[in-house]
């Protein structure tokens, strides 16, 4: 009866845990910005993380994050890493040789490179990308219909974290989206200050750029008859830059905003029943689960209640050029699991450093950690279905009987008990994937993390270091009672996780009031100071580029992305607006005969030309009923 039960179990996690449509949509996004970053350097942006070794459990409050990889296009030579004694996966990168690098950038102590340079994703370290990236994160901290986005730094990752709630209340959020109207002076007194030292013929290039950039976006919307909304997150950000850099006349827009209601209740304020500092109310009938989030120092707590959330994880990091002290002990080890050819692959793939400080004797403003991020996709990859399902059960225990200790005991921590549980592992057992041998691997999990407490060491996976280095005991005391309960009866506590998902409930974030004042002033600048001043960058970036390496970018990206943008529309809402010769020509786009002259146009219409949009959209409407 315990075996069928872990296999129902197993199936709902499963369901849990299949990849979504949005999943596709953001790794074909960083697919198409590396796309594009690859014709001007090496910088590049990867999805990782759970959602790329498909293992993300979406939950009923909690959909989970997307981990990307912001890869700077400067490799750090292995000879420059120092690794921390009794912690090497812990490095200071020694910086002394690597000044034509780092020009200007001055060095921790007179040797070491600082950590802030990925930490604040720095220019010095990162060129185009830095721009896009903080395009995209102003975008989503502002900007949404019937959701809020807050900007949260996450202390225990590298990097920063978007945590998006839906449907949020929070008395201490006293705004409302587009309560404050954009105001197109100060927007255009913002582009002329930030403009102020380029050349005219910089100044043209960019204000060509932008116009051109907003006509394909019109082409595209008319050629395909998408609605023209001034509700969608690029002509709320655009609309208003686009006229205050190519339009002379002072005035204030929109004419007629559209009020976005943030509650549920209709009104557009954002108050409900919850005190500022507490997550007890009177009011309210439904369970509580308030979850705290990571890296709150200040004292000024205040909470957010919401519907669900989700968030990005954006995570700078250095290659390194060269293998990592210890991969050929590594590769040399005796397993059972992974298969050969998987170890050979990971000893040649490529590793990062990221900026965190170590686990114990932190310097924070030197550390940087090892990553082993796309060794971690191909062990993913060669998992079998059942080494799979054990992950999805300890993230269910995880948001259950262990939620309480998430922040100790990680993702992380786990995964590295699977995969050394996993070597010693007879492969039939991983192989067949039966009740008892689900059951089986499990408890060896278990086990093994017991084991690792008890002695206070989890070694890493790739290199010899002690994650659990500077654990408390006391803490440490309590998870092991916990594990002992899940491993006396795994069935109950997983169906523990399961009513947990099927109760009503509020769910409540503790946040710290800098980041909602942080939050607060960056929605209601009616200048857009944040947003003029990180576009104008990236296009500075981009026209002062060779031409024709521009026009292959473009092109390369176009031809690339065209048949997903197509995917796109056709599963929206406008395939209803559409006559049969419309399909037919969006069906068709992905023909040469007819994608090659567009994307062409296209590209020249970005490079050179101000084009009538509505005469090129008709004319390939002509061109394929002539066909």
């Amino acid at each position: 009866m315990a075996g069928k039960g872990i296999l129902d179990s197993i199936k709902r996690l499963e369901e849990m845990a299949e990849p979504v449509i949005n999943d596709k949509r953001q790794q074909k996004y960083c697919e198409y910005i590396s796309l594009f970053l690859s014709h001007f350097g090496q910088e590049r942006c990867m999805l990782a993380g759970s959602t790329k070794e498909n293992t993300r459990l979406r939950l009923k409050g909690d959909e989970g994050d997307f981990d990307y990889l912001i890869i700077s296009e400067i490799s750090i030579p292995i000879e420059c890493l120092e690794y921390r004694k009794n912690l090497p996966c812990f490095v200071y990168i020694n910086g002394s040789t690597l000044k034509n690098l780092f020009p200007g950038v001055e060095l921790i102590d007179g040797k070491y490179l600082p950590s802030d340079l990925l930490g604040e994703i720095r220019p010095e370290a990162f060129k185009h990308s830095r721009n896009i990236h903080t395009i995209v994160t102003q975008m989503d901290s502002t900007r949404g219909q019937n959701t809020l986005h807050v900007s949260l730094d996450h202390k225990i990752k590298p990097g920063l974290s978007l945590v998006h709630y839906a449907d949020p209340k929070c008395p201490d959020l006293s705004m409302v989206q587009n309560k404050q109207k954009k105001d197109i002076r100060l927007i255009k007194q913002n582009v002329e200050k930030i403009l102020q030292g380029d050349s005219p013929e910089i100044k043209k290039k960019i204000k060509k750029t932008v116009i051109a950039i907003n006509n394909v976006v019109q082409l595209w919307e008319k050629s395909t008859k998408t609605s023209i909304s001034k509700n969608t997150i690029f002509h709320q950000t655009y609309d208003l830059f686009i006229e205050a850099l190519t339009n002379g006349e002072d005035q204030t827009s929109p004419r007629h905003p559209k009020k976005q209601k943030l509650d549920a209740s209709g009104d557009d304020t954002t108050s409900c029943n919850l005190p500022s500092t507490s997550a007890q109310s009177g009011g309210l009938n439904k369970k509580r689960y308030r979850e705290e989030v990571r890296g709150n120092d200040d004292h000024d707590q205040v909470t957010i209640q919401y519907d669900y959330k989700t968030s990005k994880d954006f995570i700078p990091v250095f290659p390194i050029k060269g293998k990592p002290k210890y991969l050929d002990e590594w590769q040399n080890r005796q397993r059972n699991w992974p298969p050969t050819n998987v170890v050979r692959d990971i000893y040649n793939s490529e590793f990062f450093v990221v900026a965190k400080p170590a686990l114990v004797e932190p310097s924070k403003d030197m550390d940087f950690c090892l990553a082993c991020n796309i060794g971690e996709i191909k062990l993913a990859e060669a998992m079998t279905q059942l080494q799979r399902n054990v992950i999805l059960i300890i993230k269910s225990l995880q948001k259950s009987t262990l939620r309480d200790y998430t922040e100790i005991l990680t993702t992380f921590h786990w995964k590295t008990v699977v995969y050394w549980v996993s070597e010693k592992t007879e492969t039939q057992i991983l192989e067949n994937r039966t009740k008892d041998n689900i059951l089986k691997f499990l408890q060896s999990v278990l086990e093994y993390m017991v084991d690792c407490l008890c002695k206070n060491d989890l070694q890493h996976y790739f290199v010899p270091s002690n994650l659990f280095a500077g654990k408390d005991e006391k803490e440490t005391h309590d998870i092991i009672l916990k594990i002992s309960e899940i491993q006396e009866n795994p069935i109950a506590n997983l169906n523990n996780f399961f009513k947990r998902q099927s109760t009503e409930e509020i769910h409540v974030d503790i946040v710290s009031m800098s980041k909602i004042k942080e939050f607060e002033e960056m929605q209601s600048d009616p200048g857009e100071n944040g947003i003029v001043e990180s576009v104008i960058s990236l296009l500075r970036g981009i026209v002062i580029e060779n031409k024709e390496v521009m026009k292959r970018a473009l092109t390369d990206v176009l031809t690339e992305s065209l048949p997903f943008l197509i995917e796109e529309v056709k599963r929206g809402d406008n395939l209803k607006h559409m006559d049969s010769s419309s399909l037919s020509f969006i069906d068709n786009l992905v023909v040469d005969f007819f994608r090659i002259p567009m994307i062409d146009k296209v590209v020249s219409m970005l490079l050179s030309t101000e084009p009538d949009v509505q005469a090129i959209a008709d004319k390939y409407l002509l061109q394929f009923k002539k066909t």
